[in-house]
């Protein structure tokens, strides 16, 4: 109804779980990284959250990017006798199986079919949604099915999705077993008020309409009355869009959403607003047989491009931290850690400030043509020490910076001798070309510590790969099994760095900061007096990291930077050719 007014494509604020709409908050990308580590790990994995956080949403992102050679039973409706249970098993995964009569029979013919497809290189997953609907039977007879295994490795991976009732039930004395096996879990948290910001203007903007339509009243009204729930905030916006329109107004403001807020609560609207509200509820009746019939329509198979994947980051070295484009400031050490924690995102640089004046200017290395090589990213037979300073060495020489592979110096301690800084992100490959420079990639097998490789080049679908001493060309499907998203790029600072920036900041690099900007031509046009991060040049900042498909904070991070000086044409190595 309000689409051709507002000049949207689509509704930016259905409540149907469309992939396409995914919005990676800092706790959804850890969310989503839990679920990539349970289908690659055996054993349990756990993601619980309230109502409407958007547990079902991720999974469903997940789902469409499901290796082929991997198997996925996906129960929704988990009340379920455990005879059910095992029929539906059965049946979503195709087992083959005659006249059954009892459990065992059931059991049986899963583990026939598990060791089958097991020695065809496949693996299998079932995922449980709104799992705290489940019987203690029912979660006692799912971990018995992980006993199911080879000498090698466990042939079932499971992964449960539910509310905090879901937890409160695994801490039961009588279902220790099972919680004991769980190798991973994540409770999935509502957004914060810069989060509520990102999430409206993201889903305005995937909806084709000006990121700005709700106003910063509107959007920090629609943060307190939905707490940062995604599901309330799309009832409300949506709601909101309609008495919008209603009115002939082009901006919804904060007493519309109140308005809103009032018939999603069910509190009484006043008499002379009954025609928006009415209307609104008549939508919302249709929005909500949409999501009934939802599932039985066709579906896209359509991967949004913010949606970027994390993973495990295991016995890293000691680094001291930079803050990345979502605000963190203060830098700290981060030791090695022994442990698995697949949700690790730290972007890294040492206290000391250096200019990339000092250093000498880093230069485009010349593009080779590729070789037609067989693909194997097998860990090589050197040590982990040696190949990981390898790896950095390359990147390095990229920066045309020569760091000894044998240095006993931590690499990102090394950078600020180039002018340079190191970034460590968990992301995923549209991020990866977003940036558009060499990374050290952090690579898996089946040892319990990780492996390094350095992406120098990218040429149509392959990208050049160097694995210790041996180089070859790769796609992104050679590195499925062993890429989770975890890599450490390199970066130029800016004159006079001292950090991350934001509103109210005085120093030189201020300054510098607003004459790029104006270069670009970004409005508003930032006239920086005194050094000062003003009102001016944090709108500017915003805009330009809204056309850039950052997290539009005003906060001028690692990201904001590479970015700037991409869009510059400074000189730097790319993967695609000269910036």
């Amino acid at each position: 109804m309000y689409l051709e007014h507002f000049h949207l494509k689509q509704e930016p604020f259905s409540i149907a779980p469309d992939p396409s709409f995914l919005y990676l908050s800092e706790v959804h990308n850890e969310a989503l990284a839990h679920l990539l580590y349970g289908f690659s790990h055996g054993g349990f994995v756990l993601i619980s959250g309230e109502v409407g956080t958007g547990k079902t949403t991720l999974l469903r992102n997940l789902l469409d990017r499901t290796p082929p050679e991997v198997d996925v039973a996906f129960i929704l409706n988990p009340r379920l006798t455990v005879r059910e249970l095992l029929e539906t098993v059965c049946d979503e995964l195709g087992v083959a199986k005659g006249p059954i009569d009892s459990v065992k029979q059931y059991i049986d013919a899963l583990n026939d079919h598990l060791l089958s497809t097991h020695r065809e290189g496949r693996s299998t997953v079932v995922v449980i949604d709104e799992a705290q609907n489940l019987t203690p039977a029912v979660l006692e007879q799912i971990r018995l099915l992980t006993n199911l295994e080879t000498n090698e490795k466990k042939l079932l991976r499971i992964v449960l999705l539910g509310q905090p009732e879901l937890v409160d039930m695994l801490s039961k004395p009588e279902l220790r077993q099972l919680a004991q096996r769980i190798t991973a879990r994540y409770h999935l948290k509502p957004l914060n008020r810069d989060e509520t910001h990102a999430y409206v203007r993201h889903r305005l903007a995937r909806a084709g309409g000006n990121s700005d339509l709700f106003s910063k009243g509107a959007i920090n009204a629609l943060y307190s009355l939905s707490r940062g729930t995604p599901r309330l905030i799309n009832i409300i916006a949506d709601r909101a869009l309609l008495g919008t329109y209603v009115k002939g107004e082009h901006q919804v403001q904060r007493s519309v959403i109140m308005g809103a807020a009032k018939e999603v609560f069910g509190v009484q609207v006043r008499a002379q607003s009954w025609l928006p509200w009415g209307l609104a509820a008549a939508t919302v009746i249709l929005i909500g047989a949409a999501v009934f019939f939802w599932p039985l329509l066709p579906q896209q198979d359509t991967v949004p491009e913010s949606a970027n994947l994390k993973s495990q980051a295991v016995q890293q070295p000691a680094q001291r931290t930079e803050s990345n484009d979502s605000g963190a400031t203060d830098p700290a050490a981060v030791k090695p850690d022994a442990t698995t924690n697949p949700a690790s995102t730290v972007a890294t640089s040492p206290t000391a400030t250096t200019s990339p004046s000092a250093a000498s200017e880093p230069k485009v290395t010349a593009s080779s043509p590729p070789q037609l090589l067989p693909a194997d990213v097998s860990r090589p037979a050197q040590g982990a020490f040696s190949l990981q300073r390898q790896a950095f060495r390359q990147m390095f020489a990229a920066w045309q910076a020569d760091y000894p592979a044998d240095s006993n110096v931590i690499p990102c301690d090394f950078a600020p001798q180039a002018g340079l800084l190191c970034l460590r992100r968990n992301g995923g490959w549209n991020e990866v070309q977003q940036l558009n420079r060499p990374v050290v990639l952090e690579l898996w097998d089946s040892e319990p510590n990780p492996y390094f490789g350095t992406l120098l080049q990218q040429d149509g679908e392959r990208y050049q790969l160097t694995l210790g001493d041996s180089e070859q060309w790769v796609t992104r499907s050679d590195l499925r099994d062993n890429w989770f998203g975890s890599y450490v790029v390199l970066w130029q600072t800016p004159p006079g760095y001292q950090g991350s920036i934001r509103q109210g900041d005085q120093h030189p690099t201020v300054t510098w900061l607003g004459e790029k900007l104006s270069l670009l031509n970004i409005q508003p046009q930032a006239n920086v007096q005194n050094d000062f991060f003003d009102d001016r040049l944090r709108e500017a900042v915003l805009n330009f990291q809204r056309q850039e498909g950052l997290l539009a904070d005003g906060v001028v991070g690692p990201l904001t930077w590479i970015r700037l000086y991409d869009r510059l044409a400074l000189p730097a190595p790319a993967l695609q050719g000269p910036s």
